[in-house]
């Protein structure tokens, strides 16, 4: 190549020699600088973690889905991994189940087409693994196990850690009641947790940790909300919207559909945020309705020292998340003006 680039250069007269050691020297640092990439590359760790050397669970049988789950579930706990349910196929003639697949829970790669967009990132957990295990389903509904791949492409959880795993964590029925119920009367919900921690010995013994416990009690609310309720709620806050101009509302959905915040302030609101909105208090203690929603107002002074209404809100959970979506909702209907003070209770 060098001897290419001085007959070029010698031919044409258009460098010196200097100049040809020059850009020698540089094709020679991009090769280097590829190299190096490259070598990165292939000296990245390798992960190959091997179940066992053969399997326990090949020609076992089941009756159901949910025993199957189980029955691998538990093998998956004992080895450090967590799965989720996979593959279903069923017959062309009669409809049924003839095959089931369960996998690794990093089986895999994210969709990222698919993703929505969050103000946070979660952690990305799949690794591509191919480790599953597989049920051929007879006509009289037993279940066998006809294959099972037990090679990982990432590192097993250790023992201390494995109550964490996703498929090992469950809120029973029992439990939830007990939260629901202790909630309704007053409770904290953090305090219950602890509390509940302590009678069983630790949270390895609990069963699940605090976000499925929020997660849980947020679905309860949300099943109590009645689709037609809610549709006539924001069919009226349309209406209303269409006849007064000033009329401002906002609602938020969660990955079901369902509603689980919203969000009005009228005219007036607005003119009394213009004129008293340098103090701003934010108070969400008011839970008493029908459908066990966090009631938040947006409450001010006038130059009367009477409180003054600038908004209002309605929320299923008292998640973070939900909270900025409500503050974010209540400034953009007062044009993004953000108060000298505000308190919250």
């Amino acid at each position: 190549m060098a001897s290419s680039v001085s007959t070029l250069c010698s031919m044409n007269d258009f460098t010196s020699k200097a100049s040809i050691d020059a850009i020698l020297a540089e094709i020679n640092a991009d090769n280097s600088s590829i190299l190096s990439a490259l070598m990165k590359e292939l000296s990245k760790e390798v992960v190959v973690v091997e179940e066992a050397s053969a399997s326990e669970l090949m020609l076992k049988e089941v009756r159901s889905d949910d025993e199957a789950y189980e029955m691998y579930n538990d093998y998956a706990f004992r080895k450090g991994f967590s799965i989720r349910k996979g593959l279903i196929r069923t017959s062309r003639k009669t409809g049924l189940w003839i095959m089931r697949r369960f996998i690794c829970s990093n089986s895999g790669f994210k969709d990222v087409k698919r993703e929505t967009l969050r103000k946070y990132e979660r952690s990305e957990l799949r690794t591509g693994c191919t480790a599953f295990i597989q049920f051929s389903i007879t006509n009289d509904g037993v279940w066998t196990v006809v294959r099972h791949n037990m090679t990982h492409n990432h590192h097993m959880i250790p023992a201390d850690k494995r109550y964490l795993l996703r498929s090992q964590r469950d809120i029973t029925g029992e439990q939830l009641k007990y939260l629901s119920i202790m909630k309704a009367s007053g409770c904290r919900v953090y305090d219950l947790l602890r509390a509940m921690r302590k009678e069983v010995g630790g949270s390895p013994n609990l069963g699940f940790i605090t976000a499925d416990a929020y997660n849980a009690l947020a679905a309860e609310k949300a099943m109590k909300l009645d689709g037609k309720d809610c549709n006539q709620l924001i069919r009226y806050f349309a209406q209303r919207q269409s006849s007064e101009s000033y009329f401002y509302y906002d609602f938020e959905l969660d990955e079901h559909g369902h509603l689980i915040s919203f969000f009005w302030r009228v005219g007036r609101m607005k003119r009394d945020y213009e004129y008293f909105g340098d103090l701003l208090v934010f108070d969400t203690t008011c839970r008493t309705n029908r459908y066990d929603m966090i009631c938040a107002p947006f409450v001010g002074m006038n130059h009367h020292c009477n409180n003054v209404v600038f908004g209002l809100g309605f929320l299923v959970n008292e998640r973070i998340p939900s909270f900025i979506w409500l503050f974010e909702s209540f400034l953009r209907s007062m044009g993004g003006g953000i108060p000298q003070t505000i308190m919250t209770d």
